[in-house]
């Protein structure tokens, strides 16, 4: 079956029986010329070599050039289908561990090579489920939305590297609550259709992974675990020459395979642990668990990429052309030249069709709301140009509409530069950049705007909006975002000032305490240094005791303490306790971050 991606260019065929038109039309007013000079069959006689079928032959060459010429600006395509249909099946979020740990040489070539290519192997296997990619080290990203394109999938799966997750470290329970958040919204309705496949060597430094993995078999989730890697360890080749990685104490790092966590994490997400080996990397038996899952029924609109076949028909065009120059004409080189040229443009306005189409069919999504198959569209598309303004801008769209500021933003801060340098004004909505325009668009910063305000980040959001206002000052959406903005950053100011204020407040009332316990040990010393000196008086004296007996009157009542007053002191005594233990353990968790984030494998 064969698509047309741009069917507005068959219309040009219609211009074909013109062309015969014209032609008739021309050579009736030539004979009106000849009979104006002379006989007609004077003038045949003397031009014998003259051919009246030679024209007719040469629009008909051109006539067929220009059939094929249109067809292939239409740009036919071939070999594959866009199609919604309802589909069962189960949804499968994969998180990909891509931290430089994975670069070990466990396997051939390495951990993270043999992971992708046993991913690739486990989409072949799906028939009717839902897939999606999320990668992580330090932080995780969704990398594939959740969709049944499994074109995509492997596309995408082959552009990851180390270096697609900017914070190194291994978080596996920030993947797993990524993976948590990523299922459709028809699967959040239902129950055991869904599972987390986690492939990592386990070694966390960050977070609490087995709580994570809990939760998700909370909501009907199932986590299983793949280990790659092997218990001895190996070291990590890094940097372009292959040199080992290194702590900073200048020690050669060995990642060890830590079995014992993700047989935590898969026990506590309902799954299974396999350790991957090198015949068999674990996957089939998880496939068979995975069609234990309860099948759900869901509308998927499936992409698979489209052959181009244009130039066949610009080479038809370009023979039936070069044939329409040699018959009977002279100035054959010149032509030729115009019409290589022509067809030169053609085919590069062809190509830079070919590269906006993903961000045209991306914007449709958009407008209807579909912002997961949207933003695999957009990804498409900055596979293809990563350098695309328009793909960037309108995925951080995409991602802002899908709550997830985070990574809006850091697409959003990449195309800072580039808009501040090209100086142009940007089309959206039909992915292109028209030059001339000496003004940048305003949308940029607002929205940018938007996702540090997402954030809670109110000092760079106050400063997008005011950078959008400088652009367009009469946007008053963008002023009411402004001014919210701003009080939310005067709150956030005033509530760190009673913060610092308590904090010194407490400080103060510690060491108030502290000097309070010291006078009271020092009074308790003394007193004590008393009673030593009166038992050595005693000692000296013994008739002293019994003078000083009967020095005290008989009645007298010595102050006392009340029950309630002692129970109020005890109290505030264990509060006091209480947020000193604290702070200690505030303290020992922030060097226990520092000393993690230092680990960048």
């Amino acid at each position: 079956m064969i698509h047309f991606a741009q069917a507005q260019y068959l219309l040009l065929i219609l211009l074909i029986p013109f062309f015969f038109v014209g032609y008739a039309l021309f050579r009736r007013g030539r004979n009106r010329k000849i009979a104006k000079i002379g006989s007609p069959q004077l003038m045949a006689a003397l031009m014998p070599t003259r051919s009246k079928a030679k024209g007719w032959v040469r629009v008909s060459f051109f006539a067929v050039a220009w059939f094929f010429f249109a067809i292939g600006l239409a740009r036919p395509q071939m070999g594959a289908k866009i199609k919604e249909s309802n589909r069962k099946g189960a949804e499968i979020m994969i998180a990909l561990d891509v931290s430089n740990s994975m670069l070990a040489q466990d396997y051939s070539p390495n951990r993270l090579e043999r992971a992708k290519l046993a991913i690739s192997r486990l989409v072949d296997k799906l028939h009717g489920d839902r897939i999606g990619l999320i990668v992580f080290a330090g932080q995780s990203f969704v990398q594939l939305p959740i969709t049944t394109d499994y074109v995509s999938a492997k596309i995408f799966l082959n552009t990851i590297g180390t270096e697609s997750v900017p914070v190194q470290g291994t978080a596996l329970g920030d993947a797993i609550n990524t993976a948590i958040k990523s299922f459709s919204s028809e699967a959040q309705m239902q129950e055991d259709n869904k599972a987390i496949i986690l492939i990592t060597d386990g070694e966390n430094h960050e977070d609490d992974p087995v709580e994570a993995a809990r939760m998700a078999a909370e909501v009907g989730i199932r986590v299983f675990c793949i280990g790659v890697g092997s218990p001895e360890g190996k070291p990590i080749p890094y940097g372009p020459d292959g040199e080992l990685m290194k702590d900073r104490e200048g020690n050669i790092v060995v990642t060890k395979l830590d079995e014992k966590i993700l047989e935590e994490v898969a026990a506590a997400g309902e799954g299974a642990y396999i350790r991957a080996g090198n015949a068999e990397f674990g996957l089939n038996p998880i496939i068979d668990e995975l069609k234990q899952l309860q099948e759900q029924q869901f509308k998927s609109v499936v992409f698979e990429d489209f052959e181009e076949q244009y130039m066949y028909f610009f080479a038809i065009a370009l023979v039936f052309l070069l044939l329409e120059f040699l018959v009977g004409n002279r100035r054959v080189a010149k032509k030729m030249f115009a019409v290589a040229l022509l067809l030169g443009f053609s085919v590069a306005s062809a190509y830079a069709q070919t590269d906006r189409k993903e961000v045209r069919k991306g914007n449709r999504f958009f407008k209807e709301g579909n912002y997961k198959e949207a933003e695999v569209e957009y990804r498409k598309a900055l596979i293809k140009d990563s350098l695309s303004v328009a793909g960037n801008y309108n995925l951080a769209n995409t991602l802002m509409q899908q709550e997830d500021a985070a990574n809006a933003e850091l697409i959003y801060a990449k195309l800072g530069d580039s808009i501040s340098r090209v100086q142009q004004n940007v089309d959206w909505e039909k992915g292109s950049v028209e030059v001339g325009k000496n003004t940048l668009p305003s949308d940029y910063y607002h929205n940018l705007g938007n996702s540090f305000l997402a954030q809670k980040r109110y000092q760079e959001a106050v400063d997008a909006y005011k950078n959008a206002l400088r652009r367009n000052p009469a946007d008053d959406l963008t002023r009411e975002n402004y001014i919210y903005a701003k009080k939310k950053l005067e709150d956030q100011q005033n509530q760190d000032q009673n913060q610092q204020q308590q904090q010194q407040n407490q400080n103060q009332d510690q060491q108030n305490n502290q000097d309070q316990q010291n006078q009271n040990q020092d009074q308790n010393q003394d007193k004590q240094d008393q009673n030593n000196d009166q038992n050595q008086d005693n000692k000296n004296n013994p008739d002293k005791d019994q003078n000083d007996k009967q020095d005290q009157p008989q009645n007298g009542n010595q102050p006392k303490i009340t029950p309630q007053a002692a129970e109020q002191m005890l109290q505030a005594m264990q509060e006091k306790e209480n947020q000193t233990q604290e702070k200690v353990k505030e303290e020992k968790a922030k060097a226990l971050k520092s000393k993690q984030k230092e680990k960048n494998w």
